[in-house]
């Protein structure tokens, strides 16, 4: 009898393993930089690009930002002072001179979401941290150069996040509910599952 039963057991769990909601599969939230600096490049004609790098580390210097954001460039070392850009995201599209005698990739940095200061140093010698900013404008050689656009808002949506703060995983999913008409329905299987057994059984006793 108490195998019967467990045979019995057997039956419904087979009944109903089809219904039961399966868990959702979470992957482990990737590793990903903790800071985040922004890049905003304003060309001669007033376009506007800007790209939001993470990164890893403390601090990184404007040369590893810059190239980090995708953003296609050129330059020349002067020594101590370090790169000056040349050409960016096309812009010029030709050049034999650099700085050029015309126009050229005047440099900025903002700390901590700070105003805009023009820098006296190239992008190889700038270090910047997370919250900081890097910014370009293609200005007339003749003048004092002015600031490309604020950074604020350009690393908003990638949450801006302090460093160090862990990445959120993200929230699983609750899986599908269970049908009560279809636990009826597996019940009712599994009882007349179970009923044919006990026939089988007491017809192999009776014909013992």
């Amino acid at each position: 009898m108490r195998r019967l039963a467990v045979l019995l057991s057997a039956v419904m769990l087979a009944t109903l393993a089809p219904l039961a909601p399966l868990a959702a599969f979470v992957p482990g939230c990737a590793a990903a930089g903790s800071g985040h600096a922004a890049v905003v490049v304003e060309h001669g004609d007033g376009s506007v690009t800007t790209r939001c790098v993470s990164f890893g580390t403390a601090t990184v210097t404007g040369e590893q930002l810059l190239n980090s954001s995708g953003v296609a460039w050129s330059g020349q070392s002067f020594g101590s002072y370090g790169l000056a850009v040349c050409a960016l995201d096309s812009e010029p599209a030709h050049y034999t001179g650099c700085p050029g005698q015309d126009s050229y990739w005047a440099i900025f940095v903002s700390r901590g979401g700070g105003a805009w200061q023009l820098s006296s140093i190239g992008i190889s010698s700038l270090t910047l941290a997370a919250g900081d900013a890097e910014g370009f404008r293609y200005v007339p050689a003749a003048g004092d150069p002015a600031a490309p656009p604020s950074p604020a808002g350009v690393c908003a949506a990638a949450g801006a996040a302090s460093p160090g703060a862990s990445p959120q995983a993200p929230a699983a999913p609750s899986g599908p509910g269970l049908d009560p008409g279809l636990v009826v329905a597996a019940v009712a299987g599994g009882a007349l599952a179970g009923l044919a057994l006990l026939r089988l059984a007491a017809g192999r006793r009776g014909g013992g």
